[in-house]
This record gives structure tokens, C-alpha cells and sequence, in this order.
């Protein structure tokens, strides 16, 4: 098997990727498929020699602008993620560690230790580009690779270049294992069937250590430190700002910050924020002569304390914890003293979902797609680092992130793709899926920050290998499906050509396509989902169908029982009924399939119950002044709905001249350094406007005209809408007040100005339609569960006073608003 890496390139001398001994059994096996090249790059200084082991090595470049000193042209590691993400996936078997400034020593091995790596190098010192990283996948691919471990991220639009770009390296038949994020809860953001998306756990072995303070309490935290260190003077780094750097800064730990007469022979308490580099501080509190650190987390959702290895004895603590030494601190004054134990590594209850993780729901359609898929160890792991890098001594290290899980799931990909070489990408990922634990070593349920995890948390559950190898059924599905999947939720999929390629597609919403889980999002009544499972084992397969209703739900499945030929496929139904689960509430079940053979094929389900759905935007064109709009809704009651349109309406008029042009537009310039080509008005939405929008429409103007709106939240000073290539331009604004520029990019030939008309549009529950466009019917009668329709028909809209028109349309019950539709009508001229 040969493991893609997509990275920051590889240390081709680390002990990890030495090569392997000869003969190899998979020679033959390697030498047909493999078609790549090692590249030795075009800096002697930072060549890479390739071997039996890391069998390729390329490097992009292409969107790589200002590189900086450690850019090497070649495909040499220097920041170490790739090092570090290819030997946690595949790195060699037993080999020696011993981790610096760590009592960590013994032997480590990848996960898949005979696997063949190729590296390509996409991401530099700035980050990874778009560009690069296509181009990589594409290579990768014809290269040969199995597996692709993608541990970068900067994914998360359907039918955008770089998920499509995936895509097709799934339907080539690569397994491609992504993490899942590192921001916490509510952040998940893949929207890609074709990829397995990872989240980040802890294994059964914790690294901790001690600090012991003056008045005699303790606070034990994450510490792989060898040595330990007796009593000294306890300082808050906030209070040992160097001459003219700022408190903030200080106590951070930041570069040049301590002074060194206030922190010399002392431990130093430090503040950690997300993006600052927490090996560094150590060093910086070395360099300034302290003895020792203490280390705590800024106060955020992300608290996880986790090992990492300093210049100088330590302790890395939460938040709560860090606060309380802090405060300690501050109440024994010059007095203030600790000490700080050697780390010891424990046995620990595991797995437990580590805070930084990212978790559901998913982006797609409000959680119709349960993501993140599964979750593997991703704290504290140690690994291979290039040698030299400035984050790390030595060989090896012990890092932490969803970039460390991904690569676990990547190497058990590679392991299963050899055990059954004919399985595609979706049944490598069904296995790993539907045999995954949602239980920890203790026999209790998986937790998260001290409560009971989701599967928002861990998707299907913790990986567990060995049932993976085996896991009977497997849910398959193919490039054709996927394409569907983005058809249904984007309306759309563009070609090479431009050409939409959705037409005549019988499209799949994200909740029918067949996925090793289910999730609905927007249950209104009831739902019935299909599923469809292959028998991968050796013999016939008699299995039990049982559905597990999440609370305040009731479920149904038909059949009962599937007999499955090896090689065969069979397909089930479920139905989920809302009884009294509370509306806009998270509910988890399960599905299981069970054999007597011992197979547990095990889906998570997740259902939130919705009372009312309708489309939160709809459009419509009219044919010269006249036309309709219908919108499909569902409904979770028996009785009346009835529906409003608050509209429609033209808009509010800004008018003036602009002069000239500029093409070096920056919302940041004060007003009065605004050129005449650039206006600057200011708009307020009150709180319970039901539509605010402001913008600019391409009828107000000639040909060659490209005027830019730009849109900035004046409170945060944040850019909230900026252009895109034409003057036709809306930005749609929540309660507040904002500052609009309008700028004159380019002019037609000849004209030096011309007037331009900015667009507000506030719809409130008190205005009035300029251009009443009523519902048809305004009341119907609907049961629970019906799909009714409401039309909204208009006329005598005039395209000399506005091309676009807009309007809300509000849905009730007979009690209370139950949902709106924002509506956009254009007309046009």
C-alpha cells in the first residue's frame, strides 16, 4: 500500500522512514501501480533522496508568492507536520525514541509500519494554496497512492474547486482521511461524503505533572518533563514585563517580552492563546533565566491541557486551574513560591474527546449530514519531526491536534485496503464507521469536557480496528451518488465548460444518501429513510434489524430481518415519528444490524424535530411586470396555516455623481482621504427588521461600468460584504449599523463621472408594500406531515424603478409565526 501525504514535505532522513529491509513481499505489487518520481528539489542544501520507504517526493510552488527563507525549493520538511503526520500513518516499526526536554523514551510505530510513503509538499511558512494543493491531489493520484492523509484543512464549499478536486481522487478509488478542525464545539465544517472527516480523542496513556504552590495546594496538569524542580519564587509573567512591552504581551510569553531581573531563578506563570506557539514559551522563560513554567489556557471553549515539551521543568493546566495559581500569585505577592513535580505517565480513562475537536452539527442543510465521521486518538502522540525545524528538538516529539487523529484513520485505511484491495473508498470508511465504540475503557459512555459526548462529538464512535478488518455489512456508494448529494443541496454543478451539470439528475438529499449514519435536521411529522448494505464476508449473512429512537422520537423498521448473500445487497427502511421531542432539539439514536456470527453493523442517528419548514430563500423572475413565485413548505400540525407577504418592495434611493476611478479602493482610509470616485454613507438596522439589504443594481448602469460595494460593521470594525466583478452587488445586514463605501472601480471609455444609485431596502412588521403581492391561499387547512404550497403572484412592477424587489413572506399556525421566507424578485428591464 503507498500513503499520499499532502503537507508541508517530508524529512527523508528521519529514523522513521529509513528503508526497509529487502526483499520486500509487496515489490511486484508496488512496482506495477506505482507511477510517481522523488524529486530532489532545486537546493543543494535541502535535497531529499528517496528509498524503499518514502518512495516519492514532488513539490508545488505555483501559488507560493514572497517566499520567505525556509521555503526551500524542494520537497524538504521545515515546519515538521508532514514528518510528523507520515510517521504517525506509516512510519516505520519499532523504532527508538526518546523525545527532548521529555522523559518520554522507548519505541514508537506507524500505523500501517510496511506502507510506502510519497510526500508532496503544498503547504510553505504562509500557509497552503489552492492551487498547489489541486495540483498535488491530481499528481497524487496518477501517481498511484492508496490512501491520502489530508491533515490542512481549508475545506468546506460543496462544489468548490478544491472538494471537487477530492471528490475525483475518491472516484479514482483513493481513501482520503481529512480532520476535522481544531476549533471547538460547533465548528465541524466538511460537507464531503467522499472524504472521512476526524476528530480527536484520547488514548489510554496520560503524561502528567505537578505544581505545588506556596500555601501548600496543588494543581496537577499535563507535563512530560524528565526532571522536576524544588521550591523557587513563583512570578506572573503579567508582572515581569521587560521596559516598554506591554503587560498583555508579557504575560503571554511572548518573544523578548519577560525581564529578565523579575524572572531569573523563578518559575514563570504564562498564559497560553489560541495561535501562539506553547513549545516557545518555555524557551523564552528560559532565556530570560527563569527555572520553570507554568502554562494555562486564556479562558474559551477550547481548554484542553496536553503535553508538550519545554526548555524548562513544567505544568500545562486549564484554564480554571491556571486562573487559581494566578490568583494565589496575587495574594502572597513577593512571597509567592512553588515547586514542580517530574511527569509520570498514567493509566487514564480513555477515549475522552479532547475540547479543541471540532464538532457537529454539520453546515450541510442544518445537519442533514452527521459529521465529524469518527474519532481516533489525537492527543498527545508521539511521532517523527524533521530535524532542525524551530518548534521542536531532535527526531521526535509528542504533538496534539485533529492533524494527529487524521493520520491514525489514514494508516487503518491502509491496513484495510490491504487485508481487501477490492473495497471501495465508501466501504473502507463504512467499516471503519459502523464497528467504531461509543464507550470508553471504563465500559461508560464516551465524555467531553466532564458530560456525555454526542455523536456531534465522535460521529459513529472511536475507531476500533480489529472489527473494522471484519465488519460484515458495508454501506457503498459511488462518485454518481455524490454528485446527486450536490445537486440537491447546491441547485448546481458547473463543469470545465461552465455547464451546469445537475440537469436530468435525479438528485439524493443529504439525509437519503447512503451513508454509514443518519441525521435529519428538519423532521417536520415524520421521515422515512432508506438504506442500502453490501455483504462483504465469506458467507451468508442472516441479520437483525433493530432502530433505537432517539428520545421524543418512535421508529420503525421494514424488514425485520435481511438475509445477505456474500457479494450481495439488501435494503431496509426506517421511519422516525415526532412524539414530544422538543422542537429545534438534538436527538440521538442508533440502527443496528447483527448476525450470529458476531457482526454489529452500528449506525448513529441524529434527529431534530422542526414544527414548520419553508425555504428561508426563494426567488422569482418575472416576465416583464408580471409573475409568480411557488414555494414548497411542510408542515407538523393538524389544523390552519396561513400565510402573509409583507411586500413587495422597491427600495430606498441614494443618488449622487462619482469621478474618476479608483483601483486602489481600502475601507480602511479615513474619510476625508476618500477619493471622488468612492462614496461613504452610513445605515442603520433597528432591531426586528425582518430583511435589511443594501446594494447596487447593473441596470443603473452603462456598459463598462464596474462599481464596488463594499460593506464594514462599524461597531467591530469587521468587513462584512466585499465585491465581487460586476455592479450587480447585494449584501444582506442583521440589526446594527454599518458603513457603506460605493467605489468607481472602472468607467466606460470616455467618461470621466456619472451619477450611481445605492440601494437600502428595511422591512419591517410596520412598513407598508409599495407593490402588495398576496399569497394564494392566505389560509389553507394541512395535517401533520403534508408538503402544502403557497403561490405569490405580482404585476405592475416597473424595472425603471427597481429590477429587484424584495418582500417576506411569514407563515402561521393560528397561534404564532412559525416561519418567513426572505423573497427576491427580478424584473427584468
Amino acid at each position: 500500500m503507498i500513503l499520499g501525504v499532502l503537507d508541508s514535505g517530508i524529512d527523508p532522513g528521519n529514523p522513521s522512514l529509513k528503508a526497509l529491509p529487502e526483499p520486500r513481499p509487496d515489490a511486484d505489487v508496488i512496482a506495477r501501480k506505482w507511477k510517481g518520481e522523488c524529486d530532489p528539489g532545486e537546493d543543494p542544501a535541502h535535497e531529499v533522496r528517496c528509498n524503499n520507504k518514502l518512495i516519492g517526493a514532488r513539490y508545488f510552488d505555483k501559488g507560493l508568492d514572497d517566499p520567505t527563507e525556509r521555503d526551500w525549493a524542494s520537497p524538504m520538511d521545515a515546519a515538521s507536520h508532514g514528518t510528523n503526520t507520515a510517521t504517525a500513518a506509516a512510519g516505520n516499526m519499532d523504532v527508538e525514541t526518546a523525545v527532548p526536554d521529555t522523559g518520554i523514551s522507548g519505541r514508537i510505530s506507524g500505523l500501517a509500519p510496511a506502507a510506502r510513503i510519497a510526500a508532496y509538499k503544498v503547504c510553505w511558512t504562509k500557509g497552503c494554496t489552492y492551487v498547489d494543493t489541486i495540483a498535488a491531489l491530481e499528481t497524487a493520484v496518477a501517481d498511484g497512492v492508496d490512501v491520502i492523509n489530508y491533515s490542512i484543512g481549508g475545506y468546506g464549499v460543496l462544489g468548490g474547486t478544491l472538494e471537487l478536486a477530492l471528490l475525483n481522487a475518491a472516484k479514482a478509488g483513493v481513501f482520503i482521511a481529512a480532520g476535522a478542525g481544531n476549533e471547538g464545539p460547533d465548528t465541524v465544517s466538511s460537507v464531503m461524503p467522499w472524504v472521512t472527516t476526524v476528530a480527536a480523542s484520547t488514548h489510554d496513556t496520560g503524561f502528567r505533572s505537578t505544581v505545588t504552590l506556596g500555601d501548600g495546594t496543588s494543581y496537577t496538569g499535563a507535563g512530560v518533563g524528565a526532571f522536576g524542580l524544588p521550591s523557587a519564587p513563583l512570578v506572573d509573567a503579567a508582572r515581569a514585563a521587560r521596559g516598554g512591552v506591554a503587560d498583555a504581551d508579557a504575560e503571554r510569553c511572548l518573544p523578548g517580552t519577560l525581564d529578565p531581573d523579575k524572572v531569573t531563578g523563578a518559575i514563570v506563570l504564562c498564559e497560553h492563546v489560541l495561535g501562539d506557539s506553547r513549545a516557545n514559551k518555555g524557551e523564552q522563560v528560559r532565556q530570560a533565566g527563569g527555572v520553570g513554567i507554568v502554562l494555562y489556557n486564556v479562558a474559551t471553549p477550547v481548554d484542553t491541557a496536553f503535553a508538550v515539551a519545554q526548555a524548562v521543568p513544567s505544568v500545562y493546566l486549564t484554564s480554571a486551574q491556571g486562573k487559581a495559581v494566578r490568583a494565589y500569585a496575587e495574594r502572597a505577592g513577593s512571597g509567592a513560591a512553588g515547586k514542580l513535580s517530574a511527569a509520570v505517565a498514567v493509566r487514564q480513562r480513555a477515549p475522552e474527546m479532547v475540547t479543541f475537536s471540532s464538532s457537529g452539527p454539520g453546515p450541510v442543510r442544518g445537519g442533514d449530514l452527521l459529521e465529524p465521521d469518527l474519532t481516533a486518538p489525537g492527543l498527545d502522540i508521539v511521532a517523527g519531526v524533521a530535524k532542525g525545524s524551530p518548534d521542536f528538538k531532535g527526531e521526535q516529539a509528542v504533538t496534539s491536534g485533529t492533524s494527529m487523529s487524521t493520520p491514525h484513520i489514514a494508516g487503518l485505511a491502509l491496513v484495510l485496503r490491504g487485508l481487501h484491495p477490492d473495497w471501495s473508498p465508501a466501504e473502507v470508511k463504512s467499516a471503519l464507521m459502523t464497528t467504531a465504540t461509543t464507550t470508553d475503557n471504563a465500559g461508560k459512555p464516551i465524555r467531553r469536557s466532564g458530560a456525555t459526548a454526542t455523536p456531534f462529538d465522535y460521529g459513529a464512535g472511536h475507531v476500533v480496528p480489529t472489527s473494522a478488518a471484519d465488519p460484515g455489512l458495508v454501506y457503498d456508494s459511488t462518485s454518481a451518488d455524490w454528485k446527486a448529494y450536490i445537486c440537491a443541496v447546491d441547485g448546481r454543478l458547473v463543469d470545465e465548460d461552465g455547464n451546469d451539470t445537475c440537469a436530468g439528475v435525479a438528485k439524493i438529499a443529504p439525509s437519503d444518501l447512503n451513508y454509514p449514519t443518519i441525521a435529519v435536521g428538519e423532521l417536520i411529522g415524520r421521515r422515512t429513510v432508506t438504506r442500502t448494505v453490501t455483504n462483504v464476508a465469506d458467507t451468508t449473512g442472516d441479520y437483525a434489524v433493530e432502530a433505537k429512537a432517539p428520545r421524543g422520537f418512535k421508529a420503525s423498521v421494514s424488514p425485520r430481518r435481511l438475509t445477505v448473500a456474500p457479494g450481495a445487497s439488501a435494503t431496509y427502511k426506517v421511519t422516525f415519528t415526532h412524539t414530544d421531542a422538543a422542537y429545534g432539539d438534538w436527538s440521538f439514536g442508533s440502527v443496528l444490524l447483527s448476525d450470529k456470527g458476531g457482526h454489529r453493523v452500528r449506525s448513529a442517528v441524529a434527529l431534530r424535530a422542526q414544527h414548520f419548514f419553508a425555504p428561508a430563500e426563494a426567488t422569482g423572475t418575472g416576465t416583464g411586470a408580471t409573475g409568480s413565485v411557488t414555494l414548497g413548505t411542510k408542515a407538523g400540525w393538524t389544523g390552519t396555516l396561513t400565510t402573509e407577504v409583507n411586500g413587495l418592495y422597491a427600495g430606498e434611493k441614494k443618488t449622487g455623481t462619482l469621478t474618476g476611478t479608483d483601483r486602489d479602493f481600502d475601507a480602511t482610509k479615513p474619510p476625508a482621504e476618500l477619493s471622488p470616485a468612492t462614496v461613504r454613507t452610513e445605515i442603520t438596522v433597528p432591531e426586528g427588521t425582518r430583511l435589511a439589504q443594501v446594494g447596487i443594481l447593473s441596470a443603473d448602469y452603462p456598459a463598462g461600468t464596474d462599481l464596488d460595494l463594499w460593506v464594514v460593521d462599524k461597531a467591530s470594525g469587521k468587513l462584512v460584504f466585499e465585491p465581487a466583478s460586476s455592479s450587480e452587488e447585494h449584501a444582506r445586514l442583521a440589526p446594527g449599523t454599518y458603513v457603506v463605501y460605493l467605489n468607481q472601480y472602472a468607467l466606460p471609455a470616455g467618461v470621466t463621472s456619472q451619477p450611481y444609485t445605492l440601494r437600502t431596502w428595511l422591512i419591517d412588521d410596520d412598513t407598508r408594500p409599495d407593490h402588495p403581492a398576496p399569497a394564494d391561499p392566505v389560509t389553507q387547512q394541512v395535517t401533520a406531515g403534508d408538503t402544502p404550497e403557497v403561490t405569490m403572484p405580482w404585476k405592475d412592477l416597473d424595472p425603471e424603478q427597481s429590477t429587484v424587489y424584495l418582500g417576506v413572506v411569514a407563515y402561521s399556525d393560528g397561534t404564532a409565526t412559525v416561519g418567513r421566507t426572505a423573497l427576491t424578485v427580478t424584473v427584468a428591464p
